[in-house]
């Protein structure tokens, strides 16, 4: 046994025996040197958790105002460990925050983000599962959470987040997708397709097809119960809210549309329901468009790929129209402007994208990609010196990891608008920039050395 493991099983034993007579300090002692000597051993975190929630008498709220100040602090060093990427010291840092309040939702994302990039998987899924019991509104901790649970193959769980995510964003359109892929994924985990050899192996797992038959008559009595509940309470608008969530599930789009319509109706005209059928409307184009590539790429016919582009413009159309109602509605909703911003710059509609954009950046959470693509707005404007002021905010920020698509084009684009501003020399630096991770990329490389010649 290493020395390490030596010292944490006695320092485990010491904690053991501080809990079993309520010496939480003690035990917090204890168990804290566990984690520090044994950082993937997740009971040893539990552990931890659980006597530091029991010394502030499950309050939820940890030492409270005293400890205000020196929990900033302490989040501030945490986000700059996360910045240089020094995963270790971030974790250890948010462990000393958690002694101040276990519950604090953001420390526990950094320790589940440090914890991810440092392979320790059971501690990210613990510590997402404890920042969800605080932040039961924060829609972001939560997909984070259910993505961990899906690519560690916990489809139901992830499912049961994604229910969780549904209460939180009710207009989300892509909640059903995914709980729809997440089903999919379960099914063939437990009917092992993966590992079946032939079409016989599959045949024989009779389990799985029994059980994918129960769960189909389960939703068929579902929607069943649910159109009984209507017509013996036609003027209870939740009763349609319900069948439509059920037949969204079930991929019904078109269904789904048509009880939305009248639940509309017995709502009188509610602002709520409206906006669900918007998004069962948008959701059924979707649907229609998906269908139609389907077609065109087994089809060698003109038409069919002319039909797509036609509905593919419909559905922009429609949802810019109802992007821009919300809009008006939620002026807060920051995300919103972004997302009517990026569908009106496919119409070329700079100006009216540009205030968008503004407003969206003021969001810490949006700021990064806002400013990208307020510089491709002024770029495309003719503005290149405005153009030039946002990507250059913006590539900082930028993470080739997380999203290389945007860091490319950003430091590209920036360095097109340094070139045309005549800053050479800034102009080759992101040239370089762009090389050093796609060389390939468009035409950089020609650009770069061009400018180097020169």
């Amino acid at each position: 046994m290493a020395g390490e493991d030596l010292k944490a099983a006695k320092c485990f034993r010491h904690g053991n025996k501080a809990m079993e007579s309520n010496n939480w300090d003690m035990s917090i002692q204890m168990f804290s040197q566990c984690v520090k000597l044994k950082p993937d051993n997740l009971t040893y975190r539990q552990l931890l958790r659980k006597c530091t929630m029991k010394k502030y008498d499950d309050n939820k709220k940890g030492a409270g105002g005293l400890a205000k100040t020196k929990l900033m602090s302490i989040r501030g060093k945490v986000k700059k460990a996360k910045k240089k990427e020094e995963w270790e010291t971030a974790s250890v840092l948010a462990e000393e925050g958690l002694l101040l309040n276990p519950w604090d939702a953001q420390l526990n994302v950094d320790i589940a983000e440090a914890s991810i990039a440092l392979d320790r998987g059971e501690i990210a899924r613990h510590a997402y599962s404890v920042a969800i019991i605080t932040a039961t509104k924060d829609k972001d901790v939560h997909v984070a959470f259910a993505d961990l649970l899906e690519e560690r193959e916990e489809y139901k769980e992830a499912e049961k987040v994604w229910e969780r995510i549904a209460v939180i964003d009710p207009k989300d359109i892509e909640v059903s997708r995914k709980m729809s892929g997440l089903a999919a994924k379960q099914a063939t985990k437990k009917g092992n397709f993966e590992d079946a050899e032939s079409a016989k192996d599959v045949a024989h797992n009779k389990g799985f097809a029994s059980e994918a038959q129960s769960v189909s008559a389960k939703s068929d009595n579902a929607e069943t119960a649910l159109r009984h509940a209507i017509r013996k309470e036609p003027d209870k608008v939740e009763h349609y809210l319900k069948l439509a969530t059920q037949l969204k599930t079930n991929k019904k789009f078109e269904e789904c549309y048509e009880i939305l319509k009248t639940a509309l109706e017995v709502s009188s005209d509610d602002t709520s329901v409206r906006e669900q059928l918007e998004d069962a409307e948008l959701l059924l184009m979707k649907h229609n468009v998906d269908s139609a590539k389907e077609k065109a790429n087994e089809s060698e016919d003109p038409e069919d790929r002319k039909q797509v582009a036609e509905l593919s413009k419909e559905l922009r159309n429609r949802k810019i129209e109802v992007f821009t109602t919300r809009e008006e509605r939620h002026g807060q909703n920051l995300g919103l402007k972004l997302e009517l911003a990026t569908l009106v710059m496919q119409q070329q509609e700079w100006s009216r994208a540009i205030p968008l954009l503004q407003k969206a950046s003021q969001d810490p959470r949006l700021k990064t990609k806002a400013l990208v693509l307020l510089g491709k707005c002024f770029m495309y404007d003719n503005k290149a010196a405005l153009a030039k002021g946002q990507f250059t905010r913006a590539v900082p920020d930028l993470d080739f990891d997380t999203d290389p698509s945007t860091y490319t084009e950003a430091h590209y684009l920036l360095a097109r608008v340094c070139e045309e501003t005549g800053d050479t020399e800034k102009a080759i630096h992101h040239y370089g920039e762009v090389l050093v991770v796609d060389y390939n990329y468009k035409d950089a490389l020609q650009r770069s050395e061009k400018l180097q010649a020169g």
